[in-house]
């Protein structure tokens, strides 16, 4: 098949996910050179999708603009079992990461942050962090095989109910924005790090932030163009399964796109004094997702 029926291809696949022109489309397809021979499975149960959706959140608010090696929510790559699912963690950001997902622990009397209801065990050598409200898991590796950082004693609240302030918290999820969405979409890119990391391939790092629990939003200056950030999430199965009808907006004049109900914001700001011409990458870049 030609490369000019590959973007045919793609663009029919994004007009038909986006409900944008095939024009238009055809337009993002031949910013992304993509084939996805082993799409990356979804989480299958809703509350694998909504502790994964919480994890984003955690990751996104500690590290923000302060990534290295473009590794946007601390995560270089992952793995998938069924419903499992495993973060290979980057060495240098690991220990912070873990810390900051675990952070609710240290505090017996008073919730601090990380993951409402998160509580952890090592299970064959490997870290596992799961949810005391919801019937999901995950499990955290350092890519580069080292051993994880984690305190030395189960804490106390591992074994006891979980604290009223921590259900709270975490029914807060229901009941803002579109949860449903915003679940599956969050969840889809924890899956899918080299999505997010394609924002901060120009200096090594991007903003990454949520709006409390409606919205993340990755803002970069230099390098692919949120069009091609765009395209590349969309091809990757993004909005796979949603309704056309306000799946996606996309603003040239302002160099924003904005996914699932709002639920994911994509901005490029102008470049930088250190920055190329704003496609200078992305025309001859193929998409590797990890």
């Amino acid at each position: 098949m030609s490369a000019s029926d590959n973007v045919t291809r793609l663009a029919r696949r994004i007009q038909k996910l986006s409900g944008l022109p095939l024009w238009r489309s055809r337009e993002l397809a031949g910013q992304v050179k993509v084939f996805v021979k082993h799409p990356v499975p979804d989480a299958v149960t809703p509350a694998q999708r909504r502790f994964e959706a919480m994890v984003v959140s955690a990751l996104a608010n500690t590290f923000r603009d302060r990534q290295s090696d473009g590794a946007v929510l601390g995560v270089l790559f992952t793995t998938h079992d069924g419903d499992g699912l495993t973060l290979h963690l980057h060495p240098a950001m690991a220990d912070e990461a873990v810390g900051q997902l675990l952070v609710g622990l240290m505090a017996t009397h008073r919730m601090v942050g990380g993951v409402a209801g998160v509580r952890w065990s090592v299970r064959n050598g490997r870290l596992v962090i799961e949810s005391a409200i919801l019937p999901a898991r995950i499990t955290l590796l350092r890519a580069d095989g080292a051993p994880l950082g984690v305190p030395s004693v189960l804490p106390d609240e591992f074994v006891v109910p979980v604290h009223r302030a921590e259900v709270t918290r975490a029914n807060k999820w229901d009941h803002t924005g579109a949860p449903v969405v915003r679940d599956l979409l969050w969840s889809r890119l924890l899956r899918r790090p080299a999505l997010l990391d394609r924002a901060a391939l120009a200096h090594g790092v991007a903003n990454c932030y949520t709006h409390g629990m409606s919205d993340l939003v990755i803002e970069w200056c230099c390098g692919d163009s949120v069009e091609a950030v765009f395209a590349a999430m969309l091809a990757h199965g993004l909005v796979d399964g949603l309704d056309p009808v306000g799946a996606v907006e996309l603003y040239g004049a302002s160099a924003t796109a904005m996914i699932g109900g709002r639920t994911v914001i994509l901005r490029r700001h102008a470049l930088c004094d250190d920055g190329d011409s704003p496609d200078a990458h992305a025309a001859d870049r193929t998409e590797a997702l990890r």
